[in-house]
């Protein structure tokens, strides 16, 4: 009963979530197409809205639609850290922001745009196995969790550091480090509940890499 318990009232936090920041994104959006002019970047202004609100809109509906949790890890360190890792970054919208140049503004928009559009895709194909918590619900092996076993929370990372970068100082840099450090806690505890559910995570795990590309690790230890 508590895994249930736990399991509805995430349910509900998370469409709350969802559609409050998903109406966010599109406040922002359509302010954006009322005045375009009105920015140095409206372009990717743009895009990254439209990612954002794609994003929190998948948030919501797979949220709603997802399947019954199997299984969960016990204790309070795989809560703290899903909670810390999922929502610690945006403590640094009331943050004061540092001075950027031009250029890293570019650079931050494109970085933020780039890792919301991939984690809406990886939200995606998550679909109705999307949780924040480490639950098990089910087994996702195809599209890019076929590449890398925690795609979610690489394309998430891409986004934190466009984040940090737009609003740059020394405590933007902790907070984002922290949050990542709460990132890999959060694929440790999940692979844990997924080994225990699922039989076949062992011989998925053995094929497909953790965090980095298979391509890429041979790279790196070609030293090319």
């Amino acid at each position: 009963m508590k895994i249930e318990i736990e399991d509805l009232l995430g349910r509900v936090a998370l469409i709350c979530v969802g559609v409050f920041f998903g109406g966010v994104e599109l406040y922002w959006l359509l302010q954006l197409l009322a005045d375009p002019w009105g920015h140095d970047s409206w372009p990717l202004d743009l895009l990254v809205r439209v990612a954002g609100f794609l994003f929190m809109a998948l948030i919501a509906v797979t949220t709603f639609i997802r399947l019954p949790a199997k299984n969960t890890a016990a204790g309070l360190q795989p809560r703290i850290s899903a909670i810390a890792g999922s929502f610690l970054v945006m403590t640094l919208v009331v943050l004061p922001k540092g001075e950027i140049s031009a250029a890293a503004k570019i650079v931050a928009t494109v970085l933020i745009f780039v890792g919301t559009g991939l984690s809406a895709y990886c939200l995606f194909w998550l679909g109705r196995s999307f949780s924040v918590m480490a639950h098990a619900r089910k087994l996702v092996t195809g599209g890019p969790y076929s590449v890398i076993r925690h795609p979610l929370y690489a394309a998430e990372m891409i986004s934190f550091f466009g984040v940090a970068l737009a609003n740059f100082s020394l405590m933007a840099t902790i907070i984002i480090t922290i949050t990542i450090a709460f990132q890999f806690r959060r694929m440790a505890n999940e692979e844990r509940v997924l080994r225990a559910t699922f039989p076949e995570y062992e011989d998925y795990a053995r094929q497909v890499p953790m965090f980095i590309p298979a391509r890429s690790q041979r790279l790196i230890h070609n030293g090319e």
